[in-house]
């Protein structure tokens, strides 16, 4: 009860975001982990997405209990989802079927009653939004799940629930702000002072590894799934320069924001900060050649291959932001890719990377 009381007497005051006791949800997370251990998929996602949804819906709407006392089943239905995401193969079609039951409890909302007195209707809202609606809490709890575990889940769970992240990006919920998990994901790859060097170590789950110890070969396909799934969408953000998210989510890596790049460029998504990735990209992919990463090499070059097709395909903002940029901005040997869309020159499968062994020889 600290928490509600902590929140009812603050200068703005507002409803507790859990009012469960930490053993509680420690209790609860356990149980699905242990479910999922003995591969009861369907059963975690069947309490998420019918006994949760039901519960809360019943307490509010029913039994007029307050919205403060049903949100940590809210945030029980997104840890379930969160699990079933990195257990579940991105190429099955069942990890597409767990995006599709976000979108459907969102489409259950919003949650309303009648009130005690004459006039009106109470709403069921969170200090994150209205249920079902805005589903409230999806973006922080996912943005905790992979802040807090991302490094140390194998390779495989990683590049699932990134998958799944995308995916549920690309619907655009949450008015993109689930995109701000992109964000991370591309300050640690692209503006940390990451190279490629040769890496052929397993990777395991590892409970001792933290973000800043991943390699470029434990980020790229992260990488290379946001930009397939949700690529459109980083575009989109890029050109209007988005930054509905936290500061400390918004900010640029250290490679950015000391470059002539990030002088031009404000916090969060931007044309500027999209040229950079595009330019790391370039430099990664000229790093795993020389180091014989082909893994590397091949997620570099098609994840740059997705990105200047959209860009061409879209006439996109950012290649009148580059023609506007500067005989600087110009000389970038990296981004001679974007020149040659702005001259419309005709494309072929390999048009984005003819002139690589050329610019390798300048470098």
């Amino acid at each position: 009860m600290q928490n509600l009381r902590d929140s009812l007497l603050s200068s703005s005051p507002k409803g507790a975001d859990d009012l469960r006791m930490p053993d509680e949800i420690d209790h609860n997370q356990e149980d699905v982990r242990k479910c999922i251990a003995r591969g009861e998929f369907e059963e975690i996602r069947g309490a998420a997405f019918f006994n949760r949804t039901w519960i809360i819906t019943e307490r509010f709407c029913k039994d007029g209990d307050g919205v403060d006392s049903v949100v940590g089943y809210v945030h029980d239905i997104w840890y379930s989802y969160y699990q079933l995401s990195r257990h579940t193969s991105h190429e099955k079609a069942d990890h597409n079927s767990l995006v599709l039951d976000i979108l459907r409890i969102q489409g259950q909302g919003p949650l309303t009653r009648p009130v005690k007195g004459n006039f009106g209707i109470d709403i069921a809202r969170t200090v994150e939004g209205t249920l079902w609606n805005d589903l409230p809490f999806l973006v922080t709890d996912m943005t905790e799940f992979w802040l807090s575990d991302a490094a140390s889940m194998s390779g495989t769970h990683r590049i699932n629930f990134a998958y799944f992240l995308a995916k549920l990006a690309s619907t655009r919920v949450n008015k993109d702000r689930l995109c701000q998990l992109a964000l991370i994901l591309f300050r640690y790859t692209f503006e940390n002072n990451q190279e490629v060097y040769p890496f052929d170590e397993p990777d395991n789950e590892n409970r001792d590894r933290s973000l800043r110890d991943l390699q470029i070969q434990h980020l790229m396909p992260s990488v290379f799934a946001w930009i397939k799934e949700a690529g459109k969408n980083l575009l989109l953000l890029s050109e209007v320069s988005w930054n509905d998210c936290p500061s400390t989510i918004g900010q640029g890596g250290p490679l950015f924001t000391e470059s002539e790049f990030g002088k031009q460029a404000s916090n969060g998504f931007s044309p500027w900060r999209w040229m950079f990735w595009l330019k790391r990209l370039h430099e990664f992919k000229d790093q795993a050649k020389n180091v014989r990463e082909k893994r590397v090499e091949e997620l570099c070059e098609e994840t740059i291959r997705n990105m200047l097709s959209e860009t061409k395909t879209r006439n996109s903002d950012i290649l009148r932001v580059y023609v506007s940029g500067g005989e600087r901005l110009h000389q970038e040997k990296d981004l001679i890719c974007l020149q040659k869309i702005v001259d419309g020159e005709d494309s072929d499968e390999g048009e984005f990377f003819e002139d690589d062994d050329e610019n390798n020889n300048d470098r």
